[in-house]
């Protein structure tokens, strides 16, 4: 799947302050940032004013169907309070679609901004806020977030490929992605 030869615009959904996609693609005026905090979406618009912006909750996205030729989601459907609502939505207003997100048995936990390892395999809850609170991670956040297994990502986005980003012999990550010739 190649961006460039995307036709119409490119919605990088939960795109927060603009540290992912939307810094990287060199058409900013192709690009609709959307997210639902508002304030992240004023931080990308200082930095980033040709980025076109939306503040919305990624569940109910004000966009008629099929009118994105691309949507980009990095690190954003493990924090979301229904996976199921964001997917149909994904595959609602998406001509193709990139969707990142990590693989929760990855020996390292990456929300923390501090890589913890083997956090997820703390069984007690006042060891994890115990660790967190040693290495400067945001409990809260961190156990906020709801990691999809490869079975559950097939599930919400059937005519997707998956692939892996890799480090040594672990599944860090899950690409789902669908491109304008194999989605539905």
């Amino acid at each position: 799947m190649n961006v460039d030869q995307v036709k119409g615009f490119v919605l990088d959904l939960g795109g927060g302050s603009a540290g992912f996609f939307a810094a990287v693609y060199h058409k900013p005026d192709r690009i609709i940032l959307l997210d639902v905090d508002f304030n992240q979406v004023r931080r990308a618009k200082e930095r980033y004013p040709a980025l076109h912006f939306v503040v919305a909750d990624g569940e109910r996205l004000p966009v008629a169907s099929s009118s994105m030729g691309m949507t980009v989601c990095n690190s954003v459907i493990e924090h979301v309070d229904d996976p199921d609502a964001l997917a149909v939505e994904i595959r609602r207003v998406s001509q193709s679609y990139f969707l990142q997100t990590p693989n929760k048995v990855f020996p390292l936990e990456t929300h923390s901004f501090v890589a913890i390892p083997f956090y997820h395999c703390i069984p007690w809850t006042w060891l994890r806020r115990l660790v967190c609170k040693m290495v400067g991670a945001d409990y809260e956040y961190v156990s906020g977030v709801r990691y999809l297994s490869e079975p559950r990502l097939k599930q919400l986005f059937p005519e997707a490929a998956i692939a892996y980003e890799k480090v040594l012999a672990w599944k860090k990550s899950f690409y789902v992605y669908c491109s304008a010739t194999n989605s539905r």
